[in-house]
Order: structure tokens, then sequence, then C-alpha cells
């Protein structure tokens, strides 16, 4: 179905409220959070990465009790089902998206294969366009047909180098 659903699992990953502020009362729960504030600003981590295992419990259940911490669940896919994520973060500027990170599939994209697909023509354009579009050269002024001013520059550059010789 390709679509995961909430388990019951207990979290191991969470991210730290960067905008909620509180001054915890235990000293392993504080100690817990400078670590996390520390090795951790703003990006999410995971329960395994903290050194002391009994400050990690105390700190995140204190943490999660004032708003510290935002929990990320545990997400299960039915049995027997693949799942595949691809996940890469565009720029929507005024001239169209640009896609500056995530890897391309390469040689794998021959190998995927969907039993699903895209009925829908207005759809079909969306999808052939590039995400990376190539931006068109603007005519100079005073070029000729299809001649950008820099070609000309260049083949008159060329043509006095070879009068000097």
């Amino acid at each position: 179905e390709g679509k995961g659903k909430e388990t019951e699992l207990r979290h191991t990953v969470y991210k730290r409220q960067v905008d909620t502020s509180y001054m915890l009362k235990t000293q392993k729960a504080r100690q817990f959070l400078s670590e996390v504030q520390k090795r951790f600003p703003v990006l999410p981590f995971s329960l395994r990465a903290i050194e002391d295992e009994q400050v990690a419990r105390v700190g995140i259940s204190e943490a999660k009790r004032h708003g510290l911490l935002e929990e990320y669940p545990v997400l299960k896919e039915k049995d027997g089902e693949f799942v595949a994520q691809f996940k890469f973060t565009v720029l929507l500027l005024p001239g169209g998206t640009k896609k500056i990170t995530g890897l391309p599939l390469g040689p794998m994209e021959k190998l995927v294969v969907s039993a699903k697909a895209v009925t829908d023509e207005e759809m079909k354009k969306v999808l052939a366009s590039s995400a990376n579009p190539k931006k068109q050269k603007k005519k100079k002024a005073g070029a000729k047909d299809g001649e950008d001013k820099e070609d000309k520059e260049d083949k008159e550059g060329k043509e006095g180098d070879a009068k000097e010789t």
C-alpha cells in the first residue's frame, strides 16, 4: 500500500523544540537536555546517540512532559510489502523549480516498474518537465539572428589575432 501506519512501539527518535524552554527539575534531566543542545541543536536524534542510558531515560520523560521534545512515531507497513522513500528538496523560483538535493536513481531507474499509471494528460506534462530547467541565453542587443554578442566578440577577437601574426 505504501502508507506507513503508526504503531504502539516505543519512540526512539526525537527532536528538540527550539522555541520552547523550561528549567528541568532533576540534575539528570538537565544533563540530558544539555547534551542534546550541544550535539543536536536543531536536528532529530536517536536515543542510541545518548551515551548514558539512565540519563536519557530520566531526561526524555521529563522533557516530554514539559513539551521540550517532539517525538517521531514508529511507522509500520503491512507484512510482505516493500517500501521505498525518495526525498529531495526543490526551490520554487519565478523561472521554475530547481532540485537542489537528492540523488538520482541512475541505473536503478530501469529496474523500477510501477503497477500504476498516470492517466491525466495535464499531470503527464508536469511529470515530463524537468525539475532543473535549463536557462536560455538572452539575446544581446545588436546581435545577428541566433548569434549572441559574446559569440560575435569571440569571432572578432580570433580575426584580430590572425591579422597580428
